[in-house]
Formats: C-alpha cells, structure tokens, sequence
C-alpha cells in the first residue's frame, strides 16, 4: 500500500492511498497513536505519551517517504517526529473483516478429529502450531500417547499457558468418587453443556486425559455449539436472536461456595462471527420473563436442546489410558453416557485469552494484525 496524496486541514489530514479509498485522520489521533520511543515504548508497546495532558496537536511539517509507503509528521509543541506506514494508516481505516476461522461440523467429523502424537507436539512451540489450527478450525482435538500420569496433563495445559484455577482445583484429579457437587465426579450419564456457565469468564479451553478405565461405557460426547447456532440463524431467525438476547442465569452450590454468573446462549464477535457458547441447562437458575419473552426463550432454548441432541450433529469416543481430548468450551458442548466400573482422569483449565496469545505469538501476529 501507498499513499498517494495528503493534505493538511484545520485539525486533521486527508489521505488518498494507491487504491483510490481516501481517509481522515484527526491531528490528536496521529498525535496519539504516534510511535517515537518518547511515546511508546518500544520494547513493551505500551503507551507512555500522557494522552489527555498533551498540547494540542499542530503540524510543523508533514511529508511523504519512501514513494508514499510512509507518512512523517513534524510536530510543532514538542519537536516529536512521527512515522506511520501507509500500510498501518490503510488497515485502521479499512480494517479488514476476517474469514471467520472455524469450519462447521456434525457427525461427519466421527473418527476424524485432529490427532496428534504428544511426543511430538512436545518437541517445541513451533510444532504446536498445528494443534491451535485444529483448535480454530474444529474447536475439539485429541492427543495419543500420553503417559498415564498427571506431569503429562500439566505439561499439555501448559503448551498454552498458567492452568486456571476453580473450585475444581487447577490441575484436576479425579474419578467417580463423589468429591464435588458435579456429575462429573459420578458414574452417572451427563448431557450436553458447556462449563462455566455460573462464572463471569467461562473457562477457555477444557483437556481431559484418560489415566485409568476399567469398565464399560463411558463414551465422551460432543457437539459444535456454532453448527447448532448456524442452524437455528438459518431456520428460525428470531429465535437466533433470542438466543442472542436474552441472559441465562446459572449456579454452582457447594458448601461455602455460591458462584453465579448469566450469559446469551450465543454470542457474536464484532464481526457478526461466532464466539462463544454458553449452554447447560442443568445448571440454569430460575429467572422470570415477561410473558412474551418467556415464550420466546423456552422455544429457543428448548429448540437449542432439541438440536444438541440429534445424533447427526454429535460425534463420541471412549478414552483410553494414554488418550486425551483438548476443546474449546467457548465452542464445544460436550458430555459422557453413564459407565460401570472405574475411571481416573486427570485434567484442568486454561484462559480464552492465554489460547488467543499462543495463537498471537506462534503466527507472528499483534492483535491488530488479526
């Protein structure tokens, strides 16, 4: 990208780029969005210039470098020289909207789930790669030949970050003994949901590793929470938009704990593209509605459970010792059929936000360059 032409006016400058797309740019903008090491540190990319304390802005000079690939702006309060490329200035007025990175999926994605070998996605950060493209792409991935012991479950949640802390513990250990007021510690069937729906911040990403069965049954379930969105967006638009709407309140209750927290069964980013899920009708609080939406919502919701639980759109396996499962809770509802006999998992946590910095930092990118 080039800039073409620019021209000065009263408090800002008007930029004409190669393709022919113009822009203005406000003199305080550019003066805070400036790059010189005076007003952002270069090694941490924080700001230091004291935005709403500054002079006004005004020109000294401003020319174009390099056959308009970079723009220098002199400034008349503080004699700072700032440089932007026309390629920055051309992607905050234009930004870009992205594909969305995942692939939707139903029952076709039966025994072709992302696999990976842990010895050697273990190797470095540069062969972990692939496993966070199969996690954008498909929100679910597996793992084979685990060691059957609880350092190689620490060393999987770590790939992405510190491993999140719950009433669960952070790095979990646990089997159909009954520790906690949660199914998922009995032999009894669960349904599909996501986790966390009673937190603020649902959890990220979920890694359950098999360290011991001996029994039968036990078939973990999953389902892409976006697929069913994208159905119900398709076919039932104001119920989509109920779901979008409305804020299910939910609850985790074990003495001394009372965690609640309510959210939009779906949720869009900025670009109008899936983000999260938060589905667990076993966890839902009560809460009234007005009479018109109270309608509207047990359809939707009840339409959102309906499509759950249609074999087309569900894919299950049982684990195995030294086989584990890694998902995305924002995306991914999963569950587990009843099972006789005894199983040991171990397992745990990681933050949405440490999976999108792995994603960042592995792919070279800055949050601007998404």
């Amino acid at each position: 990208m080039r800039i073409h032409a620019c021209q000065c006016q009263e408090d800002g400058i008007s930029i004409e780029f190669s393709d022919k797309k113009t822009a203005e740019f406000s003199l305080f903008w550019l003066r805070d969005h400036s790059t010189d090491a005076k007003s952002l540190n270069p090694s941490t990319l924080q700001r230091d210039l004291d935005t709403f304390n500054m002079p006004v802005p005004k020109l000294a000079q401003q020319q174009l470098l390099n056959d308009g690939a970079v723009l220098q702006i002199h400034w008349q309060n503080d004699a700072t020289l700032t440089e932007f490329t026309a390629d920055f200035l051309h992607a905050m007025a234009y930004p870009c909207v992205p594909e969305p990175g995942y692939k939707l999926w139903g029952n076709e994605l039966q025994d072709r789930v992302p696999d990976f070998d842990f010895n050697q996605i273990s190797q470095s950060d540069a062969a972990f790669l692939p496993v966070i493209d199969a996690m954008e792409n498909f929100g679910i991935v597996t793992f084979s030949n685990v060691p059957t012991d609880m350092s190689a479950t620490k060393a999987l949640l770590e790939k992405i970050g510190y491993i999140r802390e719950s009433v669960f513990g952070g790095l979990w250990d646990f089997s159909n003994n009954q520790a906690h007021s949660d199914s998922a510690y009995t032999s009894v069937g669960i349904g599909l949901h996501t986790d966390g729906t009673y937190t603020i911040d649902p959890p990220g990403l979920q890694l359950l590793h098999c360290l011991a069965f001996e029994g039968e049954g036990a078939f973990n379930q999953f389902v892409d929470g976006f697929k069913v969105a994208q159905l119900i967006k398709e076919q039932e638009p104001q119920a989509y938009q109920t779901l979008t709407r409305i804020k299910v309140p939910a609850h985790y209750i074990e003495p001394g704990i009372q965690l609640r927290g309510e959210h939009p069964v779906v949720r869009e980013d900025k670009n109008g593209h899936f983000e999260q899920i938060c589905f667990n009708n076993f966890d839902r609080s009560p809460f009234k509605l007005t009479a018109e939406d109270e309608k509207a919502f047990y359809h939707a919701y009840g339409k959102y459970q309906q499509l759950v639980n249609d074999p087309a759109l569900q894919i299950q396996f049982q684990l195995q010792p030294g086989k584990a499962v890694w998902f995305d809770n924002w995306r991914t509802l999963h569950a587990r059929t009843a099972f006789s006999g005894f199983r040991h998992l171990a397992g745990g946590y990681t933050n949405r936000e440490d999976y999108i910095s792995k994603k960042l930092t592995l792919r070279g990118q800055t949050p601007w360059q998404e």
